[in-house]
């Protein structure tokens, strides 16, 4: 028997966009906070009972709905955010396609309620599982009040997919905070249960973050703000997991006011801290993109969570150098901390000795009226005299001396366990992990040296080493001799199973030159094609750069450890080292004072 074709009536109907467009109580909350911000609302309270499961309300003093669009606004594909088919292309409002209050009506004890400005009372819609009833006239005060009781009570097959009432009021919740994070100048209150979880006043963006997710995000972040000639724009905060205080992750983008995830835009901001994230760690951050609506379909998917690009190059390239560019800043512009609320590059240019050391047995010292480094002899050259003295300049800490300034990181008062520097600054202690700030100096100078030659300086070596090479590593060599050459390695072929090193970067002269050149033409032998060094660069230094890092047990005196906080200072992404760990901490005085228990 051939079944025949019919029309699907509209309640059934509603309910298939339903399951797309309201998939459990957050859904529905989305849908509804953003109309709200649509109708131009500057304050929204939100209500839930058991976590949306029961209710969700929501109360805003927008522009409201007419009477005669009240029910308009349940049906399905009506709207008043386009009218035309070029309005599709240029989507300037969160919602458009008119389907979210019909699809929750449709399953749901629903009531829509609104008065505009104009009108002595307003007027009330309800639907009982998407059967609706004739307008009332109801007291309400301008703007628009939606409730939605029992989500999917009467659809037994769709409720059982709901979750615990813990797990939909953390969904909810997740949803709430994207929508504020993205509006910080309107007013919400959120509630659950009739408890206050957030009162949000009109505020910064900074400050929106800061109740949202802690203090902690409004004081250690890089700040972005961006433009480019073709009308993008971004801006925001980005955040390094090393000086995150909790383990909250917080990944938020939004593309004119609406939050996305986009595959492009993740391996954008990927690619933006490559070099300075450890493997375990996720880039975090809040950031707008503000492009043309001409330049991007946001009409993909029901949800509209997804996006596509007319130019994916251009978007990737924008969001990835900007990310880069503002994660190279030198120490001597260092992440941005609060303490009492005043920041620390505020705090460096007031000379903080003046606020912190207030008691006065510190003031009458006078070995805190000036940092200056302990006595030692600034041109002294390298305890260990095998040691190459370009690895950095004992002598470039001479102008910090003379022109009696307090550096950030101060001078170096001992090396601990000859692991870790030991320094005082101008407002505490500076401790930096030696071998991971040495890493990142001697990147940086490869980096910078391949940047402005096109190769890195090499000298010959006066005897040069033979190494045991196995055959694919001899076939490495061959392929990519040119490459190697770049790197500031002349490598041949001796015979069969060996291979002559015969020179190797200046910087890196009395490294272990054996393992470093097995390690990196086990690197190159990952790569077949011809534009390595362009592609693979950071990876290929940073094995380069890994090597020759003074390492543990290596004695270096007061000179060398100053020339590397020097060193330091003047380096791009210094705060992390190669592989994304932190180089340095800073513990100030008031902490120190703290844990002694001193002024209590």
């Amino acid at each position: 028997m051939i079944t025949r074709i019919k029309q699907l009536p509209d309640q059934l109907i509603n309910r298939i966009a339903a399951g797309e467009v309201v998939e459990r109580p957050a859904s529905a909350l989305k849908e509804l906070i953003e109309n709200s911000i649509d109708a131009k609302a500057d304050r929204i309270i939100i209500e839930l009972l058991e976590g949306g499961i029961k209710q969700i309300k929501i109360l805003d003093n927008g522009e409201g709905i007419f009477q005669d669009d009240i029910k308009l606004a349940i049906n399905r594909h009506a709207t008043s955010k386009i009218s035309t088919e070029e309005d599709l292309y240029q989507i300037k409002t969160l919602g458009f396609r008119g389907e979210g209050l019909a699809s929750i009506a449709s399953v749901s004890r629903f009531t829509l309620a609104s008065k505009i400005a104009d009108c002595n009372h307003g007027y009330q819609i309800n639907s009982n599982f998407g059967k609706i009833s004739d307008i009332m006239p109801t007291a309400l005060n301008n703007g628009t009040t939606v409730e939605v009781n029992d989500l999917y009570h009467s659809i037994p097959a769709r409720k059982k997919f709901l979750k615990t009432e813990a797990t939909e009021y953390s969904h909810c919740k997740a949803i709430f905070e994207r929508l504020a994070l993205s509006y910080p100048e309107i007013t919400f209150e959120f509630y659950n249960n009739n408890k206050a979880i957030y009162k949000l006043n009109n505020e910064s963006l900074l400050n929106r973050i800061e109740k949202l997710f802690g203090e902690n995000y409004a004081a250690n972040y890089f700040e972005i703000l961006e433009t480019s000639p073709n009308e993008l724009s971004i801006s925001g905060y980005i955040y390094h997991p090393s000086y995150s205080a909790n383990n909250k992750v917080i990944q938020h983008f939004y593309i004119n006011g609406r939050f996305v995830k986009d595959r492009v835009i993740q391996n954008a901001i990927k690619q933006g801290f490559n070099g300075v994230l450890h493997h375990e760690h996720q880039p975090q951050y809040v950031l707008f993109l503000q492009i043309n609506p001409l330049d991007i379909d946001v009409n993909v998917h029901p949800t509209k969570s997804e996006v596509r690009f007319k130019d994916v190059g251009q978007i990737h390239s924008f969001i990835s150098t900007t990310i880069r560019k503002a994660l190279a800043q030198n120490i001597q512009n260092p992440l941005t901390k609060e303490y009492n609320n005043t920041p620390l590059t505020t705090i460096y240019n007031d000379n903080p000795k003046d606020k912190y050391l207030s008691y006065s047995s510190l003031n009458n010292d006078k070995s805190y009226s000036t940092y200056r480094q302990p006595s030692a002899n600034l041109n002294s050259s390298f305890s260990n005299k095998n040691d190459t003295a370009e690895l950095f300049d004992v002598n470039n800490q001479d102008e910090a001396v003379k022109s009696e300034i307090n550096p950030t990181l101060g001078f170096a008062i001992a090396h601990l366990l000859d692991i870790y520097i030991l320094a005082q600054s101008n407002d505490g202690l500076i401790i930096v992990d030696t071998h991971a700030a040495h890493e990142r100096i001697l990147l940086e100078k490869l980096k910078s040296q391949l940047q402005q030659t096109s190769n890195i300086a090499s000298q010959q070596l006066l005897l040069p080493i033979v190494i045991n090479t196995a055959e694919e590593l001899q076939e490495t060599i061959i392929l990519h001799k040119n490459e190697l050459l770049v790197l500031g390695f002349e490598i041949d072929l001796l015979g069969e199973g060996q291979s002559i090193i015969r020179s190797v970067p200046t910087l890196l002269s009395n490294s272990n030159i054996e393992k470093l050149i097995l390690s990196l033409l086990n690197e190159l032998s990952q790569y077949r094609n011809s534009n390595i060094i362009a592609e693979h660069q950071e990876k290929i230094l940073s094995t380069i750069a890994c090597h020759n890092a003074i390492r543990a047990n290596h004695q270096l005196s007061i000179p060398e450890m100053n020339a590397i906080l020097r060193d330091m200072e003047k380096t791009q992404r210094a705060n992390y080292c190669n592989h994304g760990r932190p180089t340095w901490f800073k513990i100030t005085l008031p902490e120190l004072d703290a844990m002694f228990m001193r002024g209590k």
